[in-house]
């Protein structure tokens, strides 16, 4: 969680703003008001027309959901309601209706206080860094027009919405090629935007499901960030109910799955999209092999899709920077080192039903447990940690940086990442706060670890 201190519109606030939408804390930073000026900005940069809209459960959802309507009802719009649900349903929606936009209102990750707002054009994809600016600029003119009494929008729910997604999933992969065995699967929903959704589709599948934390009307039981340290129940709750062959952990917003093994054992988020991205060239044989992901997801993708023929090409952080790579280079399948699978044959967006079918898939058709399959990966260690550094003092330590890195191959897109034999390593300013991220990976431990080390103590040092 990062908190951004800004002064915007006149009053002082804790949110953050930027690729991945806006959020905030309720009570502290996400107000009525300040909900309207960004949807206000938002509508726009789209054309009059309908505007698709869901949530996952926070508390704090109806009130928020509420401050949105009301502002794309004062402009004009056509509000279609699809209530509680995953934000790549909302996304996968907003496309095939051909909708002038679309908001998911959620804080993703972030702990039960938050909420937010995530940004969808009418293709389905997230606003990517230019609308953003966009709205940004018309924050600051803030020159909305809204509509007479008889001109105000219209609300519509469309309760069907999701199982059209979930249909279009199944249409879309031949799952005519998954083996008769019928597979157990535990899920924790966190109690969130997946917790009816998600084990719908697992059953419709053909699969048997299991369910931890799959109540949306009750609280986050954990943290919703599918990290290791937060799913230490979920473990042990896999190894006490036995029989069970794979598990899966959402987010808030269900755009992101961290897998389990049937030991209980944490796979880790990097592994969610090399494991998707082996089993769909593997097993759907597709003509163009080639894997998008950002410039920190762990090597272990490239070594796997390499054995099979592909190759991975790699973009900025962030979905929409790796989605509008995926369609530069026409890439089959994409996504992030967050448990985050894109698969441009359902839609251009991190989807969990994308990620859950494809690993549900391989281990039909390999016939082994999930920890064997899992132990013949690429081992990488990956350590990721930050420094309190401003933009521009980052920016004056490139030159001793690079100096220090002379010789390896180096990309300069986001940040900066030196490739160095076995290992790399990720330098990267945030854009939300003043600090700067690093991340390295290395087949050894103590490597990646120094690595970490020797740039924390070069951007320490004077210039």
């Amino acid at each position: 969680m990062y908190i951004q201190t800004n002064f915007l519109l006149g009053e002082l606030m804790d949110t953050i703003f930027g690729v991945s939408g806006l959020r905030g804390v309720i009570g502290d930073g996400l107000s009525p008001d300040l909900i309207f000026n960004y949807v206000s900005s938002f509508a726009k940069e789209i054309p009059m027309g309908t505007v698709v809209i869901g949530n996952d459960s926070r508390f704090s959802g109806n009130m928020v959901r509420n401050a949105v309507v009301s502002s794309l009802l004062a402009l004009g719009f056509k509000i279609l309601d699809i209530g509680i649900a995953p934000t790549p349903t909302i996304q996968f929606v907003t496309k095939i209706n051909n909708a002038s936009g679309g908001i998911s209102i959620t804080a993703s990750h972030n702990p039960e206080k938050w909420n937010g707002l995530k940004f969808i054009d009418s293709n389905g994809i997230f606003f990517n860094e230019k609308k953003i600016n966009s709205i940004k600029k018309n924050l600051e003119e803030k020159n909305f027009k809204f509509q007479t009494y008889d001109k105000l929008g219209i609300i519509v729910e469309d309760p069907k919405a999701k199982e059209i997604h979930i249909n279009s999933v199944l249409q879309k992969i031949n799952f005519d090629c998954f083996n008769n065995s019928k597979l157990t699967v535990a899920i924790d929903a966190c109690n969130a935007a997946g917790s009816e959704f998600i084990p719908d589709f697992i059953e419709k599948l053909g699969s048997n499901i299991v369910k931890l934390n799959c109540d949306s009307n009750a609280s986050f039981p954990r943290n919703p960030e599918p990290l290791k340290e937060n799913l230490l129940y979920f473990s042990d709750f896999i190894k006490q109910k036995g029989n069970i062959d794979v598990g899966f952990a959402l987010d808030g917003d269900a755009d992101r799955v961290a897998i389990l093994d049937e030991k209980g054992n944490y796979i880790g988020e990097e592994n969610t999209l090399v494991l998707a991205s082996k089993f769909f060239i593997e097993y759907l044989n597709p003509p163009n092999k080639t894997v998008v992901t950002n410039l920190s997801t762990t090597r272990a993708l490239d070594d796997v899709v390499a054995s099979l023929g592909g190759r991975v090409q790699r973009a900025k952080v962030g979905e929409i920077n790796v989605v509008e790579e995926m369609i530069r280079v026409n890439a089959s399948i994409g996504g992030e080192g967050n448990g985050g699978v894109i698969l441009p044959m359902v839609q251009y967006a991190r989807d969990s039903l994308c990620a859950i079918s494809l690993i549900l898939l391989g281990l039909s058709k390999s016939k082994l447990p999930l920890s064997a399959i899992v132990s013949e990966l690429p081992k990488y260690y990956m350590i990721k940690d930050k420094i309190s550094i401003s933009r521009s003092s980052f920016e004056k330590n490139l030159y001793y940086i690079k100096e220090f890195f002379k010789g390896h191959q180096y990309s300069d897109i986001d940040g900066l990442k030196f490739d160095i034999d076995d290992s790399w390593i990720h330098i990267r300013p945030s854009n939300t706060e003043p600090i700067v991220r690093i991340i390295a990976e290395s087949k050894s431990i103590e490597k990646a670890n120094n690595l970490v080390e020797e740039i924390k103590n070069l951007m320490k040092s004077p210039c």
